[in-house]
């Protein structure tokens, strides 16, 4: 069987809320991540409290089936809360770092997919999909959440997926990996 970084795991996950849980498996051996030459994160010895809440909240949410569940929130600072919840290499929490540029890129991403328009939900009502759940704090600074199961239009999924491969980047390099 081979072998998958949780990298290659959670970016198959980042399109979970297209695909029937059915589909989805979780391998259940440990693979080495290749991170050289990366140091735009760092681990972080242990959070402090913040001044405010997280201006990023991205989680996953479980289905009946093996489903990766786990939420990283994120501060403007470039902290980062994770916690793996069920069906992932890690479980529990665990404090990391991104850099405040990378934290600002993402908002910005967001900003141009126009975030701020989005609906609340996307879902066809299809029982048993795990959900894909995106909140960001606005310039006002209420937090705006977006939930998606299935039929997200194009720029909506394109900026889930950027979201996802930018946190599943972030837990490999701190070693939240199977």
């Amino acid at each position: 069987m081979r072998h998958f970084s949780l990298l290659l795991l959670l970016s198959v996950f980042s399109l979970s809320f297209m695909l029937p849980a059915c589909a989805q498996r979780v391998p259940t051996k440990k693979a080495k991540a290749k991170t050289a030459g990366q140091t735009t994160v760092a681990p972080v010895q242990a959070a402090t409290p913040a001044a405010e809440g997280p201006v990023i909240t991205f989680e996953r949410t479980p289905c009946y089936g093996i489903c990766p569940t786990y939420t990283m929130q994120v501060y403007a600072d470039g902290r980062v809360a994770y916690e793996g919840r069920r069906a992932v290499p890690v479980l529990g929490k665990h404090d990391l770092k991104l850099s405040a540029a990378a934290v600002a890129d993402m908002l910005r991403q967001a900003k141009e997919a126009h975030f701020d328009t989005f609906d609340k939900r996307y879902s066809r009502n299809t029982s048993d999909l795990p959900s894909t759940v995106v909140a960001i704090r606005q310039p006002n600074g209420t937090l705006k959440t977006v939930t998606v199961e299935e039929g997200a239009p194009e720029n909506v999924k394109n900026l889930f997926i950027y979201l996802g491969n930018q946190f599943d980047q972030l837990a490999q390099l701190n070693g939240i990996e199977k």
